[in-house]
């Protein structure tokens, strides 16, 4: 989901907690928001019709991080001189901020369920604390680890499980709340130096990261082995492997590589065993960020001469750019595809080509959009 910047002052606190979610997580990064009518568009022999459900104009931050089976969204608004908040976006529009305190200068919103539940973090007096937030509009921070001072909560399953990782003087580790909010620390890869969890799904199976070398290393906790930390590995030659999301058979996807390309990876069924999803042609590179009950698995592709461009992988159609996909003369390029439901419904991000014809995506004065996609 790496990475659509606009410029923008953040604390620094938080800027260091942002650093590690977007290199993690592959956030997206966008600017100001109002939402517009839906507009959807169809024509025959097309493969997905298109919807509109918001637009991302200049002037704030964004980060479109997760979305549920509904197509709800969370993420996190920066408005003007203000702190960023925590975010949900459904098919109407911005539906509302995320803010555990009513005071916090900061809150993020990074994960949501089928019930609506969102998970994510907010500033205190001693360090950033994760939250769930549930759909009645309450909210209560997560247990810490005896000895931290700071954590993070990143996804959450349907069954209110969450995952992330704490941190203090014993480093930062890896670590799951049930349903109740009580904490449980999740061992590390032998020689590792930090780990985080990341994605669970709900028979409780968690993909995560740990850290070699400062390298990041694609992890599994299996809740039939006792919660053990299994090493998913990497492609040959590649130096970092990272998941992005695991559907309920455990199949996992993300993304390894090395210092100049990466390639979106599966390991089906959170196996030992790895297999490339491939690249778009004319890109060199590709990061897988969700995948459904079918083993459907959407992301970008990237780098080359080309423009990024989202994709969806199929084992019997291998990868397809998405914008070959949509009726014809839509007017729209989708950049990321950044989840897919049970039903085949994408979650995307792109822009109105006639305001960027030569796909400059960093290109400030660009609004992006926001667009859900249905076979």
């Amino acid at each position: 989901m790496f990475l659509l910047h606009r410029k923008e002052k953040i604390d620094a606190s938080f800027s260091a907690l942002l650093f590690q979610i977007q290199i993690i997580l592959m956030p997206l990064f966008f600017a100001g928001i109002f939402w517009t009518p839906a507009n959807p568009s169809q024509a025959a022999g097309t493969s997905y019709t298109i919807q509109q459900i918001g637009e991302l104009p200049v002037g704030a931050t964004h980060i479109v991080r997760a979305a549920n089976d509904s197509g709800d969204i969370v993420g996190t608004i920066k408005r003007g001189k203000k702190g960023p908040k925590g975010a949900i976006w459904g098919e109407g529009g911005e539906r509302g901020i995320v803010q555990p305190r009513p005071n916090s200068d900061y809150s993020v919103a990074l994960g949501i369920n089928d019930d609506s539940q969102v998970v994510g973090s907010t500033n205190t007096e001693t360090g950033m604390r994760a939250f769930r937030s549930l759909g009645d509009g309450s909210s209560a921070f997560l247990e810490l680890p005896p000895g931290d001072n700071s954590s993070a909560a990143i996804a959450v399953n349907s069954l209110g499980q969450v995952v992330g990782w704490s941190s203090g003087a014993g480093g930062v580790r890896a670590v799951t709340w049930d349903s109740t909010g009580k904490v449980e620390v999740l061992a590390k890869l032998q020689g590792s130096s930090a780990c985080r969890a990341l994605v669970i799904n709900n028979a409780g199976d968690i993909a995560g990261t740990c850290d070699f070398n400062s390298r990041y290393r694609a992890v599994l906790w299996k809740s039939t082995a006792g919660k053990s930390v299994i090493d998913l590995g990497m492609l040959p030659g590649d130096v970092w492997s990272v998941p992005s999301d695991i559907n309920n058979k455990g199949d996992v996807v993300g993304t390894s590589g090395d210092a100049e390309r990466h390639r979106a990876v599966l390991w089906p069924k959170g196996a030992k065993t790895i297999k490339s999803l491939g690249v778009l042609t004319g890109r060199i590179s590709s990061k897988a960020l969700g995948v459904n009950a079918k083993g459907d698995v959407v992301g970008y592709s990237e780098g080359g001469n080309s423009r990024e461009h989202a994709f969806i992988w199929t084992s019997k159609d291998g990868m397809k750019d998405l914008n070959d996909l949509l009726p014809a003369n839509s007017g729209f390029v989708l950049v990321h595809a950044i989840a897919i439901n049970s039903k085949g419904a994408i979650s995307a991000v792109g822009y109105d080509e006639s305001m960027n014809p030569e796909g400059h995506l960093h290109d400030e004065q660009i609004p992006l959009r926001i667009f859900r996609l249905k076979n």
